[in-house]
């Protein structure tokens, strides 16, 4: 390869020290970066522009609508509810539960909640804690 010169990018240079201006060098860096800002830039107002409009969210119910089940969906069964399940029921344990069980069995359902009284062991007191979380 004698008599054959490379021209490298070094070698090109048009620098300070070949009489060039001093950013020549750092050139295509800052026409990357600019391309990068711009980039970045129109993303940021593409997405300010499409969070600008309100949501378009349809509900299928009130918000009444959804308070009510939420509260009637947490409600125990008494009709339907093992005794595990009536065991969360405030003062009711597992003994009271089958209590429960057994009063269902040989009374048939219950026709409503107060109807709970009849078991020993549940007062009045237990049925006004139990009122609100228990449905028939």
């Amino acid at each position: 390869m004698s008599g054959h010169e490379f021209n490298t990018a070094k070698g090109r240079s048009s620098g300070p020290a070949n009489g060039g201006s001093p950013l020549a060098l750092y050139r295509p860096h800052i026409v990357v970066a600019a391309l990068v800002v711009v980039v970045l830039l129109g993303g940021a107002l593409y997405a300010s522009r499409i969070s600008e409009g309100a949501p378009e969210v349809v509900y299928s119910t009130s918000l009444e609508e959804v308070a009510e089940d939420s509260q009637t969906s947490l409600a125990v069964n008494l009709n339907t509810a093992e005794a595990g399940d009536l065991e969360e029921l405030p003062g009711v344990g597992p003994v009271t539960a089958e209590k429960i069980v057994d009063h269902r069995r040989s009374n048939g359902l219950f026709r409503s909640v107060e109807e709970l009284e009849e078991v020993s062991g549940i007062g009045p007191k237990t049925l006004e804690q139990i009122r609100p979380l228990a449905e028939v």
